[in-house]
C-alpha cells in the first residue's frame, strides 16, 4: 500500500472533517427547518382554516346530527386545496369529507386521529398514518363546543405529507447546493493552505539535499510564518556550527601536524647524526638518544591525549586507591610554583592540614589538575597571580584554581570544553591543540565529579573541580 504524502495527509486532515460535517449540518438544518419551523407554521395555517369553518358551523348545529347535512355543508364550501376537511362526531365517527377517496369511511370511526396533550385544548395537530399503506398525513383537529363547553363535533383539516414534501424540495436543493458550494470552497482553501505549507518544506528539503559537506552552505531566509522562521533559524545555526567545526578540524589538523612535525624533525636530525658518525662518540650518542627518547615520549603523550579526546576513560583504565590529598598536592605544587616563577607570577595556596583520604585515581586526578593549572599559568600575563584553594563541601572536595588573567568571553564559555576549541584567536597566540580542558573534563567525570567555570573578560577565571570524597 503506497504511503500518503505529508501534503496528502494535510489535505485529508482539512477536507475530511468538512466533508463529514457539512452534510451532517445540512441534514440537521433541513430536519430543524421542517420539524421546528415549516411544519408548525403549516399546522398553524391549517388550524386557522379550521377555525374559520368552526365559525361557519355555529349557525348550523344540525350538521352534527346528520351526515347528509354535514356533507351538503362541505360541498358548499369553497375550501383551499390541497388541504382536506372532515367533519366528525365527538367519538370520531366520520360525518362528511371533502376528499372523495375517504367517503367510503363515512359512518366509521377514524382511529388514527391525533390526541391533545391537554383535554382542555380546542385545537391540536400531529403527523399520523393515512388510510393507505405507507401514507402519512398531517392532521389538525379543532373541537366545536357549545356555549357550556360541551363538544358537539370535530373539524379535521388534513393534508398528505407527500404533498408537503414537494414544497420542501426547493429548500432541500438549496441546502444541498449551499453545502456542496461550502465543501468546494473549503476544499480549495485546504489545497491552497497545504500548498503554502508543503512549498517551504520542499525548499527546505532541496536546500538540505544540496548542502555541501564542506565549505560555505546556502542559508535559508528567516522570514514568513513563525514555525518556518524557527526551522530556518535552526538549520542556519546548524550550518554555522558545521562551518565552525570544519574550521576547528582544519586548525586541529594543522596543530597536530605542527606538534608531531617538531619532534619528528628532531628525531630525523638525531638519527642522521648517528648515521654519519655520532654513534662513535659516547657522550654525544648518550645525549642524542636521551633527546630522541624525550621526543618519542612527547609524541606518545600527544597520541594519548588525542585518543582520550573522543571517549571517556574505561573502568579498566582507572586505578582507584586511597589517596591522602595533602600528600598528593605536596608532590604537585613545587612544579607548578616553579613554572609560575618562570613567568614572574605570584602563587598562592590555601591547603587545610586535615584534608581527608579519598578513593580516586591519583595519576588521573593529577593530570586533570595539571591541565587546569597549566591553562591558568599560560593565559595569565607576567606579574599576574595564580591561587589554588582546596576545601570541602557537601561530602565533596573542591579544587579551585583562580587567576587574574585575560578571562573568557561569555559566548566562548559554552564551547570551552569542546576538543580543539580555543577562545584565543589567532591560534598561534595560544600554543597547543586545545585539548587540555576537554581532557580534564573527561577525567573528572570518569572520577565521578564535575568542573565549574566562572569568568569575566579582563578580570580572570576560576575553575572549580569537584571530586567525591567516598
Amino acid at each position: 500500500m503506497p504511503k500518503i504524502t505529508f501534503r496528502g495527509r494535510l489535505l485529508i486532515s482539512h477536507i475530511l472533517p468538512i466533508l463529514l460535517l457539512i452534510p451532517l449540518m445540512g441534514i440537521a438544518l433541513m430536519y430543524l427547518l421542517e420539524t421546528r419551523l415549516i411544519l408548525p407554521s403549516l399546522a398553524s395555517a391549517m388550524i386557522g382554516q379550521g377555525l374559520l369553518v368552526e365559525r361557519l358551523t355555529r349557525n348550523r348545529p344540525e350538521i352534527w346530527s346528520s351526515s347528509a347535512k354535514a356533507q351538503s355543508f362541505l360541498d358548499e364550501l369553497d375550501f383551499q386545496r390541497p388541504s382536506r376537511i372532515g367533519l366528525l362526531t365527538p367519538d370520531h365517527i366520520l360525518l362528511a369529507t371533502s376528499r372523495p377517496d375517504d367517503r367510503t369511511l363515512i359512518g366509521h370511526a377514524i382511529t388514527n386521529l391525533p390526541t391533545p396533550d391537554d383535554p382542555s385544548e380546542d385545537q391540536w395537530w400531529d403527523i399520523t398514518s393515512g388510510t393507505t399503506v405507507g401514507e402519512q398525513v398531517m392532521d389538525t383537529v379543532i373541537a366545536v363546543k357549545k356555549t357550556d363547553g360541551e363538544i358537539v363535533g370535530l373539524i379535521r383539516i388534513y393534508r398528505r405529507t407527500r404533498d408537503i414534501q414537494q414544497n420542501f424540495m426547493g429548500m432541500r436543493w438549496l441546502v444541498v447546493g449551499v453545502s456542496l458550494g461550502g465543501m468546494l470552497i473549503t476544499s480549495m482553501i485546504a489545497v491552497f493552505l497545504s500548498a503554502s505549507v508543503s512549498r517551504p518544506l520542499k525548499i527546505f528539503t532541496q536546500t538540505i539535499a544540496s548542502s555541501p559537506l564542506e565549505g560555505k552552505a546556502q542559508l535559508l531566509p528567516e522570514n514568513g510564518d513563525k514555525e518556518f522562521v524557527e526551522l530556518s533559524n535552526a538549520y542556519n545555526r546548524l550550518q554555522e556550527r558545521r562551518q565552525e567545526l570544519e574550521a576547528t578540524r582544519q586548525e586541529m589538523l594543522a596543530g597536530v601536524i605542527h606538534e608531531m612535525g617538531r619532534p619528528l624533525g628532531s628525531l630525523r636530525t638525531a638519527l642522521h647524526a648517528l648515521q654519519v658518525g655520532a654513534v662513535n662518540n659516547s657522550a654525544l650518542r648518550h645525549d642524542l638518544l636521551k633527546g630522541m627518547s624525550e621526543r618519542i615520549d612527547r609524541m606518545g603523550r600527544l597520541l594519548e591525549d588525542l585518543a582520550m579526546t573522543y571517549r571517556g576513560l574505561e573502568p579498566q583504565e582507572l586505578h582507584f586507591k586511597s589517596v591522602q590529598v595533602n600528600e598528593l598536592l605536596e608532590s604537585l605544587t613545587p612544579i607548578w610554583i616553579e613554572t609560575a616563577n618562570q613567568k614572574e607570577q605570584d602563587w598562592g595556596v590555601s591547603l587545610p592540614d586535615d584534608l581527608p583520604i579519598i578513593q580516586t585515581d591519583p595519576d588521573r586526578l593529577a593530570q586533570a589538575l595539571d591541565n587546569l593549572v597549566s591553562n591558568a599559568i599560560k593565559f595569565t600575563p607576567t606579574g599576574g597571580k595564580i591561587d589554588l584553594i582546596i576545601y570541602m563541601e557537601d561530602n565533596k572536595i573542591l579544587f579551585q584554581i583562580s587567576d587574574n588573567g585575560i578571562g573568557i568571553p561569555a559566548e566562548d564559555q559554552h564551547h570551552l570544553f569542546v576538543p580543539f576549541y580555543r577562545s584565543v584567536q589567532p591560534s598561534w597566540k595560544a600554543p597547543g591543540l586545545g585539548l587540555g580542558l576537554s581532557i580534564a573534563k573527561s577525567i573528572t567525570e570518569s572520577l565521578g565529579g564535575h568542573i565549574d567555570l566562572v569568568s569575566d573578560p579582563g578580570t580572570g577565571s576560576t575553575f572549580t573541580l569537584w571530586i567525591p570524597i567516598t
